[in-house]
């Protein structure tokens, strides 16, 4: 042929050949790699590229497949032909990463979600900013936004605030197991949970460490409702499906994520109960039908809605989940009937002041990647739970069992001081120097108590309750009272006012 009358000859690598011979520079593959395969009888093609790696390569063996198969073939005594070649997997031809990539650029690489009331929030003069993925109020008015955050705060007290929380998740777990399920997934005990009742609860990673806080709402015997963070609710999803599949199946449990399919309207105050009233969603509102953490059905405009009495607040307060198509007609009449009470719509930065003056956690702002339920004043679960769940072996880890784990407190300055500055730390003197004993996680000036308050993660925290330690930001050294985390109403009586 035309090869010969040229002279041409192949370069194929030869059998024995002295030294290192490469034929696949990706996956390090050499002449003897191949040589190796045949005397194990890995004379298929498919079977060498599995044994030696030969083509598994990005480059999917092309520049690398051809000798090896050459190679193969002369070693066995066969045409390449016969030999054959692997399957090769996309891209065979290449593909560039802004293909890939798409329109996941700009404003479109993390799109920010948005709730079905941005249009009412924006008409009412809300100022946005981006929470968790999220864009939400973070406060009201055109006034300067510390003013109108202490404000939003001193009202939400005094009379009764609004608040939308649509971006909470709202994931349902049904079926037969489901108890069981979540008793699993949950660091607390939740099958004990009676339907049409709430509890509070964490979900733990499986090395013991906080991942998620929430509410869980069970329905009925086969039902429950997972209320999870804002920013967390594709990643508790994903490992409530995780654990389903691997040790339950889909006729045992089926999880939902059906967070996008309703609204969830908070009002909260120690007016919270008269303008539930007003709204007449038909449901008992006294204490003894719909206690603290219990749920009521009702009707708003002929549409259907859950009412769970949960507080964020340390207020009496009543979550209202409706259609999301249909939220507009509630969150209006919830504003017309408020303005009876002096209702004030309540900002996300505002809650914040009003969860840290009670004690309540943010997840991944109080907490880090070391904090487990005992750091935070929850062992029971620890200590008195006897069956399996996610993250329980961690818990009696040498690292879980340390006595100078940093530890959930309040911190108090002295009368007149400024908000410690969130992220100062704890420190003590070594020597010369300064040792970090922890840090701050929240701070605000709290409108209510006339004071700042703040939450932090201090070593031995819990044991040193009154002790006064230093603390230090930006070279500033300031002085700050170990206390409980919560400073307003720690007798709860604000929760049925």
């Amino acid at each position: 042929g035309a090869e010969a009358t040229l002279g041409i000859v192949s370069l194929w690598p030869r059998p024995k050949a002295k030294g290192r011979v490469w034929i696949d520079y990706q996956s390090d593959v050499t002449a003897k790699d191949v040589e190796l395969a045949a005397r194990e009888n890995f004379v298929s093609v498919d079977h060498l590229k599995r044994y030696t790696t030969l083509g598994m390569a990005t480059d999917q063996g092309k520049t690398s497949n051809l000798n090896g198969l050459a190679l193969l073939a002369d070693v066995t005594g066969r045409a390449i032909p016969e030999v054959g070649t692997t399957t090769y997997r996309p891209p065979f031809t290449p593909v560039p990463f802004a293909s890939l990539a798409g329109t996941r650029r700009g404003s479109m690489h993390a799109p920010v979600r948005r709730l079905p009331l941005e249009a009412n929030h924006r008409a009412s003069g809300g100022v946005f900013q981006e929470y968790g993925g999220w864009l939400r109020p973070a406060y009201y008015g055109s006034r300067e936004a510390r003013a109108a955050i202490q404000e939003e705060a001193r009202r939400a007290r005094q009379s009764v605030a609004l608040f939308d929380g649509s971006t909470l998740g709202k994931i349902e777990v049904i079926g037969p197991r489901a108890a069981e399920f979540v008793d699993f997934i949950y660091y607390n005990t939740m099958s004990t949970l009676k339907p049409g009742h709430c509890r509070y609860g964490f979900m733990l990673s499986e090395n013991g460490v906080v991942f998620d806080d929430g509410v869980l709402v069970r329905l009925d015997q086969h039902r429950f409702i997972v209320s999870c963070s804002s920013s967390h609710v594709a990643a508790v999803h994903a490992r409530l499906e995780e654990w389903r599949q691997d040790r339950f199946g889909r006729d045992a449990v089926y999880s939902h994520n059906a967070t996008a399919q309703y609204a969830t309207l908070t009002v909260s105050g120690p007016n919270a109960r008269g303008l539930m009233e007003a709204l007449d969603l038909g449901a008992t509102l006294d204490d003894a039908s719909l206690p603290h953490m219990g749920v009521a059905a009702g009707r708003f405009a002929g549409d259907e809605v859950r009412i769970t009495r949960v507080s964020f607040t340390g207020d009496r307060s009543y979550e209202i989940s409706i259609r999301a198509d249909r939220a507009e007609a509630l969150w209006e009449r919830m504003r017309q009937e408020g303005r009876a009470f002096d209702a004030v719509a309540l900002g996300l930065e505002s809650l914040m002041i009003l969860r840290a003056e009670k004690g309540y956690i943010v997840i991944g702002k109080d907490t880090d990647g070391n904090v487990m339920p005992h750091d935070l004043g929850v062992a029971g679960p620890r200590t008195k739970r006897t069956g399996e769940f996610v993250g329980r072996r961690s818990l009696f880890t040498e690292a879980a069992n340390r006595t100078d784990r940093n530890q959930l407190v309040g911190l108090t300055v002295r009368d007149g001081e400024a908000p410690l500055a969130t992220g100062a730390h704890g420190v003590e003197k070594s020597g010369s120097r300064f040792r970090s004993i922890g840090f701050v996680t929240s701070s605000y000036q709290s409108p209510t108590l006339g004071r700042p308050v703040a939450l932090a993660l201090i070593e031995r925290g819990a044991a040193r309750h009154g002790e006064t330690i230093d603390v230090q930001h930006l070279g500033v050294v300031r002085q700050a009272t170990i206390v409980a985390p919560c400073a307003f109403d720690p007798e709860g009586r604000r929760l049925h006012a």
